[in-house]
């Protein structure tokens, strides 16, 4: 029987979650939610996904078995100690990104359901935080976010590629994108509606965006999601 689920984390994890395949293997579309993943198989397999600006169409095969650990948006360069703007885009071995000793005992606790403790994170600065959370959630604008932090918006976008691997304007596209994402799974309401209610310009401008970042119009994004939980969205913890 196939299954998803998750758990709520705290810290810098956003979730724990668990995937299994039935007995027909499987496509799955991944949509860019902010996130990066540590994903660890049945088999011993380890990956890393870090955050991403296009969907992925994921091959899963009858009978896979995975356990991942989230990151939470902000939490990417100070978890790993990486200039996270290099992850972005990129699915790795985890052997690429951490040395074998510590890969192996992060994918052995992340299996384990157990934040891995050869990870310290860096302190999270709460201007990125903070602005995380001002762009993803309430889709406010780049200069207003800087201008409270009292930055310019070329500092903030240097803290942001540093902690989080993209810019505050690719934050809040992918925010917006989210607000539609979790609007269109849990409303009726038509195209035109949703996207004047998640922050975008009308409608053309919606289709514009999703198609760019999930490969689909959002029709048929909708259609394809339609009566499936969605593995994890973007906007949860930040609520």
């Amino acid at each position: 029987m196939s299954f998803y689920r998750e758990r709520p984390g705290s810290g810098a994890v956003r979730c724990w979650w668990e995937q299994r395949v039935g007995a027909t293997s499987m496509v799955q579309r991944v949509v860019p939610d902010g996130c990066s993943d540590v994903l660890v198989f049945a088999d011993g397999e380890a990956v890393f996904a870090g955050p991403a600006l296009c969907a992925d169409l994921v091959p899963l095969t009858a009978g896979t078995h995975v356990r991942g650990l989230r990151f939470r948006t902000e939490a990417l360069g100070p978890v790993l100690r990486l200039p996270a703007e290099e992850l972005r885009d990129k699915t790795l071995t985890l052997s690429a990104v951490l040395p074998d000793r510590v890969m192996r005992t992060v994918a052995e606790q992340v299996w384990a359901g157990r934040f891995p403790d050869v990870l310290r994170p860096s302190p999270i600065d709460a201007r990125v935080r903070h602005g995380v959370r001002e762009l993803f959630v309430t889709g406010a604008a780049v200069g207003d976010v800087a201008d409270e932090l009292g930055v310019t918006e070329r500092h903030l976008r240097r803290l942001f590629l540093d902690h989080t691997g993209m810019s505050p304007k690719a934050v809040q596209r992918v925010g917006r994108f989210q607000r539609f994402l979790h609007a269109a799974d849990t409303s009726r309401a038509g195209l035109a509606e949703l996207a004047a209610a998640t922050g975008f310009a009308d409608q053309a401008h919606l289709t514009r965006e999703v198609r760019s970042l999930a490969g689909l119009t959002p029709g048929a994004l909708r259609r394809e999601r339609s009566g499936m939980q969605p593995p994890g969205s973007g906007l949860d913890g930040l609520r």
